[in-house]
């Protein structure tokens, strides 16, 4: 039950100059503690995508994170790309219904790729959102999903750090598409860790990512434009990189 000024939701309060953190009608807390995420972006699954102004590049040797918040429709396509490199077939991350692995990140050749197929992962195409976070664990890249450690995804060969520039679709090649909501993308030079996810998700409810990262990702698109727009701007600190859209049609922005 949020207190309201006018029809605004009041989420913080403050006591001179220090925030009030949650205040109580008896036992009931009256102020939101859900990270507002606005909205997000619903590809169609049949031909929309999207491209960066310049590359999502983070070299293996840094630390890093990718996170972002996913919503299958309960009849998503089969394979989802969710985000590529628009001049390669082999540098990907995409979500998979139905078989395993449910989860693949591949960078390069097929000893590179990343797989999930725990069972834990099975339901993600549930209607439901979903958190999905990756982070470096020295040569390795490690998966929390909803805030289960799921470790690393067995690839034989060094992890080669982030490299994407396209959204929705593998570009190159328009072979696969996604029909999966996506909201909160997060592409940021950081040491990860299980604790960090679990911030981030915060039991479904969200949480500021940049409360969480103690600064503003360098690359952070959150969709909060308006329908019909197609350029998604780089709310984070690495300048205007724009993310712009193609193909897009229909009510494709929705609330989270």
């Amino acid at each position: 039950m949020p207190i309201e000024l006018g029809s605004t939701d009041i989420t913080t309060l403050k006591l001179g100059s220090t925030d009030v953190s949650q205040v109580y009608l008896g036992t009931t807390a009256l102020l939101s503690t859900s990270y507002n995420f606005g909205n997000a972006i619903f590809p169609d699954g049949v031909n929309d995508d999207a491209l960066t102004a310049s590359t999502l590049s983070i070299a293996g040797t840094t630390d890093w994170i990718v996170s972002f918040w996913i919503k299958g429709s309960g009849s998503s396509n089969a394979t989802n790309m969710m985000m590529t490199r628009s001049n390669t077939n082999g540098n990907y991350i995409y979500m998979r219904t139905g078989s395993t692995p449910y989860i693949r990140w591949q960078h390069g050749a097929n000893n590179t790729r990343h797989d999930w197929s725990d069972s834990g992962l099975s339901g993600w195409d549930d209607g439901n959102w979903h958190h999905v976070y990756f982070y470096r664990v020295t040569n390795d890249r490690h998966l929390v999903f909803d805030g289960v450690d799921y470790g690393d995804g067995g690839a034989s060969a060094a992890q080669s750090g982030v490299d994407f520039n396209s959204f929705f679709s593998r570009y190159n090649s328009s072979s696969f598409y996604s029909n999966v909501a996506m909201d909160d993308v997060i592409i940021h030079s950081t040491t990860g860790s299980v604790a960090q996810a679990q911030a981030l998700y915060n039991s479904g409810a969200g949480a500021n990512p940049t409360t969480v990262l103690g600064a503003t990702p360098e690359h952070w698109y959150k969709f909060d434009i308006n329908n019909g727009d197609t350029t998604v701007p780089n709310s984070g600190s690495a300048g205007t990189n724009d993310l712009t859209l193609s193909n897009f049609s229909g009510t494709y922005i929705q609330a989270h």
